[in-house]
């Protein structure tokens, strides 16, 4: 048999096991707060989208597609992992002039599809097989609103949008477990690039 399907518990397994529900520590900052878009751990949620398998004579067919999006408060600490880095690097405190930022993660992007699909067509001696197997991220933007406070009052406020560039991933000869996990590890630098890019775009509105 040329392919086996996937479930939804066993991709979820692969999954989990990369990308674990993280609260990462940062280092206080009175001048700097960061609210992810929940309060508490949601867990990573996977839905069956295509789960079709055709065993004919002469062609065999397969269909996996698993949708699947990462808890927001684990692509949230990721994002908020690069506002601090970035908060650090370019020297925000100073920026800020003795006023507070405060940040409001609203839309993280954590959407992705995985895709194994083909089919084999068998020959007298021999079968010929077509396979697409790919993990492939949804266009979704990151959205944030900022306020900035001096003594506790609202003196000025906006909003942050940065587009994704994550890229799919295509399965050059890996387990599925394996391309997963290579598309999550650019999953979690570009949740950290993100982040970094929030925190340049507030300081040009804020010099502005």
């Amino acid at each position: 048999m040329p392919y086996r399907l996937l479930s939804t518990k066993k991709y979820s397994a692969f999954v989990d096991e990369k990308i674990k529900t993280e609260n990462l520590e940062h280092e206080p900052k009175d001048w700097l707060a960061v609210y992810l878009p929940v309060a508490e751990v949601k867990g990573n949620d996977y839905k069956q989208i295509k789960n079709s398998y055709v065993p004919a004579v002469l062609y065999w067919g397969w269909n996996s597609t698993i949708e699947c999006e990462t808890d927001p408060y684990t692509t949230g600490n990721f994002i908020k992992a690069g506002i601090f880095q970035a908060a650090d690097n370019l020297d925000l405190r100073s920026k800020l002039k003795d006023k507070q930022l405060v940040i409001d993660l609203k839309q993280v992007p954590g959407k992705f599809l995985y895709e194994n699909k083909g089919n084999a067509i068998f020959l007298v001696f021999a079968y010929t097989t077509s396979a697409v197997a790919a993990v492939s991220p949804y266009p979704i933007t990151l959205y944030a609103e900022y306020q900035l406070k001096e003594n506790g009052e609202v003196v000025a406020h906006g909003s942050g949008v940065i587009q994704k560039k994550a890229q799919p991933v295509r399965n050059m000869w890996k387990s599925s477990k394996k391309f997963t996990w290579m598309y999550l590890d650019e999953y979690k630098k570009e949740s950290n690039r993100m982040g970094t890019e929030l925190v340049k775009n507030i300081i040009k509105q804020i010099k502005s």
